[in-house]
């Protein structure tokens, strides 16, 4: 007899809960999207038609019926509502960065632990191609030691957008939406660093009488044998670099995002043919001095980049066959970097990285 279906809850419709979470929840047969929280009827209904709509997160999560609760409001709301889904009995999911203070994030951890239910975070871009093949490379050996890695997310986005992630307030700004992904790829590949030294800044304004969120970053990350700069900044109107490795055998570079993102927006679901082919390829070069340069496609990675995975790994762990796809300890491990980082800018210098977890 086959496992009972997962049935989830989702709070929130809006990019991440639209794009990133219902379509793999509709896809997977060990889930079932149950619910929504949203003010987004209509919108729910054109991703997932007859699924029921409620405007209130508490009735949501206080459902007999649900046993995962994915959330994807704002950040500043993630703890609270995280807690309470916790106390009701629910795993959860949560939308990254999870928390916006380690406290908090230490807090969930103990209160999950002692509930005996799952709790991890949406590090999806961990199952982007571009950094499988990276992490492909720095594994096999092929272009020697790994030294030095610039690590980019940029976008040509001048005026801030009228959202709440680019909008001034707690957890918000591109430090926290784009440095969350960054940071926990690199946590994940290398460990934590010895040193730190971040710098980040507003460089964007709307009007004179506007406040601003954090829009441009830089965070520079030192080990024993090499040094990892990961940043974005919202002027980059030429191809991005996404990824530019310098080993000490050669070098890989590649241009472009995943292309899964893309293929999402544009309405191609997981379990359309061809997915993600609606989104943009990305390119990617390997140089070594013995040889010419080689065109090395992420299209032949032989993982590809698939979200879908994500989820695999996250329905395996909640039936207790397999590990949450993001450990509790490598949540805390990545609120800290980032606080860390928040602290090097503030006080203009390089800090020790220390956390016992």
């Amino acid at each position: 007899m086959s496992a009972q279906p997962i049935r989830a809850g989702l709070i929130g419709f809006g990019l991440s809960g639209r794009i990133f979470h219902a379509p793999f929840l509709l896809d997977h047969p060990d889930f079932v999207l149950a619910r929504v929280s949203s003010s987004q009827a209509d919108l729910v209904h054109q991703v997932a038609p007859g699924v029921p709509v409620v405007a209130s997160s508490d009735e949501l999560i206080h459902a007999d019926d649900l046993d995962l609760i994915v959330i994807t409001a704002p950040n500043h709301l993630h703890f609270t509502l995280a807690q309470q889904a916790l106390l009701a009995g629910k795993h959860v999911l949560l939308e990254k960065p999870a928390v916006t203070e380690l406290a908090q994030m230490e807090a969930l951890k103990a209160l999950a632990e002692q509930q005996g239910k799952l709790l991890t975070v949406y590090q999806n871009r961990r199952y982007d191609g571009d950094f499988l093949k990276l992490r492909e490379l720095v594994f096999s050996g092929q272009l020697g030691k790994l030294r030095h890695l610039d690590s980019r997310f940029d976008r040509f986005r001048p005026q801030p957008q009228k959202r709440w992630r680019e909008q001034p307030g707690v957890g918000t700004g591109i430090f926290w939406d784009l440095a969350p992904h960054l940071l926990d790829q690199i946590l994940l590949l290398f460990g934590p660093p010895d040193q730190l030294l971040a710098s980040l800044q507003t460089l964007r304004h709307m009007d004179q009488a506007a406040a601003f969120s954090t829009d441009w970053f830089e965070v520079q990350l030192f080990y024993p044998d090499k040094v990892v700069v990961v940043g974005s900044t919202p002027f980059e109107a030429g191809t991005m670099r996404r990824f530019n490795a310098r080993f000490d055998a050669g070098s890989w570079q590649c241009t472009g995002v995943d292309p899964q993102e893309e293929a999402l927006r544009a309405g191609q679901m997981p379990w359309h043919s061809g997915y993600p082919d609606q989104g943009a390829k990305q390119s990617g070069f390997l140089f070594q001095p013995s040889n010419e340069q080689m065109d090395d496609a992420l299209s032949s990675a032989p993982i590809p980049g698939d979200y879908r995975h994500f989820y695999q790994q996250l329905a395996l762990a909640i039936q207790g066959k397999d590990e949450p796809p993001v450990t509790l300890q490598e949540a805390c491990r990545l609120i800290y970097t980032l606080e860390l980082a928040e602290r090097s800018s503030t006080q203009g210098k390089r800090l020790e990285w220390r956390y016992p977890g």
